[in-house]
């Protein structure tokens, strides 16, 4: 019967087995650690494993119209704030930082959160009509658009010569 290896990054069991035949014996498959030097297996004794850490509830808050913020302290919903995920997480750094508990954050619940927002999101802050002189789908803001023929109705005739752009992701006729 093989060993069962756990990966103290990600917190993976892994099958000593499998691991020899993805000649993969020192690396997590999952995360790609290094798992060399690792002594903690399932079923070993707790006393080899250095103690865990202490974990505290952390609170994700939603402001509304796409603002969030974390706090490690609890306030009750009102109509500024509403209290999206709450979590245990490690506590706050040295320095004041949460930033482990961002990790846990975007890992366990968000995988957006607190990320920089990219080039592409802007669509969500333009018109319409600033969409569709870009080329853009003003549903979803993609690039992907199709030109084609408006039907033809026995009320507008067989001579439309009108089109539709139509996004190829949502499908959306504009």
């Amino acid at each position: 019967m093989s060993r069962k290896i756990l990966c103290e990054a990600c917190g993976s069991i892994l099958n000593e087995d499998i691991l020899k035949q993805k000649n993969s014996e020192n690396t997590c498959l999952v995360c790609g650690a290094s798992l060399s030097g690792d002594d903690t297996h399932v079923g070993s004794d707790k006393s080899q494993t250095e103690p865990e850490e202490e974990l505290i509830t952390w609170y994700y808050y939603d402001l509304g119209g796409g603002t969030y913020y974390l706090d490690d302290k609890y306030t009750e919903d009102d109509d500024t704030s509403r209290l999206a995920y709450s979590f245990k997480a490690p506590p706050r750094d040295k320095e004041g930082k949460s930033d482990r508990a961002k990790e846990v954050l975007r890992r366990e619940y968000k995988p957006d959160a607190f990320a920089e927002p990219s080039p592409d999101d802007d669509y969500k802050y333009k018109l319409p009509q600033e969409l569709i002189a870009e080329g853009r789908c003003p549903r979803c803001g993609s690039h992907n658009i199709q030109i084609v023929p408006r039907r033809w109705s026995l009320l507008t005739g067989f001579l439309t010569n009108k089109v539709d752009r139509v996004c190829v992701n949502c499908k959306h006729r504009f």
